[in-house]
Order: C-alpha cells, then sequence, then structure tokens
C-alpha cells in the first residue's frame, strides 16, 4: 500500500498558544461506542457524564508522540496529559485513587477553544505522579498526575461548540458541585 501525501504547509500566523484550559474525564466504556465523524471532527457523543479537572494556573498540557519503528514498520501514538491539581484532601485522595484504578477517556480544552479526545480507542490510564506538600511553604500542597494513552492515530478534535463546551453534544452533561 502506497501512502500518498496530499498537502504541505505555508507558515501560519504567530497566534497559538500553549496550555489548556480545562480537562474533562469520563468513564471510556461510555465511548466505547457511538461516537460519529465527519470532515475529520468528531460531531456526536454518546450518552455520559465527564467530570471537570480544572489544573492550576500553567500546570496543565498535552502532548502527542508518534512512536515509528521503521524495522517492523509499525506506528502508534502516545498521548501524554499531565496537570497539578492543588491542594491535599481527603476527597481529592479518593476520587484520584478511583481515577487511577479506571479507564477513561479525556476531553482537553485548550486555549483556542478547540476540544481534542484522548484515549478514544483504547482509553487513557492514570500512569504517573505525585502527591505530596513541598519544604518550603511557597511549594506545591497537592497532586501532579499523569494520563496517558497508546493510540493508533493522532487524538481527534470535537466539532466547534457555541457558548459552552459541550453545549453541541446534547447527550453529555457535565458534572457540577453542588451550591
Amino acid at each position: 500500500m502506497s501512502c500518498n501525501l496530499s498537502r504541505g504547509f505555508l507558515l501560519d500566523c504567530n497566534e497559538g498558544v500553549g496550555g489548556i484550559k480545562d480537562i474533562y474525564i469520563g468513564k471510556w466504556s461510555d465511548f466505547a461506542t457511538g461516537i460519529v465523524e465527519s470532515g475529520g471532527l468528531i460531531t456526536d457523543l454518546p450518552t455520559a457524564q465527564l467530570f471537570p479537572y480544572q489544573a492550576n494556573r500553567n500546570t496543565g498540557g498535552v502532548t502527542i508522540t508518534p512512536n515509528a519503528n521503521l524495522e517492523n514498520g509499525t506506528l502508534y501514538y502516545t498521548h501524554t496529559v499531565e496537570m497539578t491539581l492543588g491542594k491535599l484532601d481527603p476527597d481529592k485522595k479518593a476520587e484520584l485513587e478511583n481515577l487511577a484504578k479506571t479507564r477513561v477517556a479525556v476531553f482537553v480544552r485548550l486555549f483556542d477553544d478547540q476540544i481534542m479526545m484522548i484515549g478514544r480507542n483504547d482509553g487513557c490510564f492514570l500512569t504517573a505522579g505525585t502527591f505530596g506538600s513541598g519544604k518550603a511553604r511557597a511549594d506545591l500542597n497537592g497532586y501532579q498526575i499523569t494520563l496517558t494513552a497508546e493510540e493508533p492515530n493522532q487524538p481527534d478534535f470535537l466539532d466547534q461548540y457555541g457558548t459552552e463546551p459541550f453545549d453541541n453534544f446534547p447527550d453529555i452533561s457535565i458534572w457540577s458541585p453542588a451550591p
């Protein structure tokens, strides 16, 4: 099979910005079927609940790494999501223990308001982290977490939302704490 290139890329405007705004995590099994894709974008998601994880400022990121083995003719992508959650507390401890045992789907909202789905095919797992309090008063008291997926493709982007993330996906509910 021949793999044909279909386009090139010219120098773009300097308007990109790194980092992530929000992370939403749901049970991978809720997304195992029922995803609709059109024109390279996810246009429909099945019924599911997502839980927002708001990382400390300038601590959340997503990295996609291609892993090619030329001798074997294989290729897969490692998707890595990193975040820092401030303040050690019993509720976060319990939730992160559950997260460490669960295969999840992760949705990352970038600063340009695009949302990408991490772990679509095989799910994401908590693969690393540190939980603790530093030595000095200004050191982190909280959690540094790494979620990793190994996928056959780069992450898919979701169709652009209106005014609020996921408002164009009526079957997605976003958990909100009680007032």
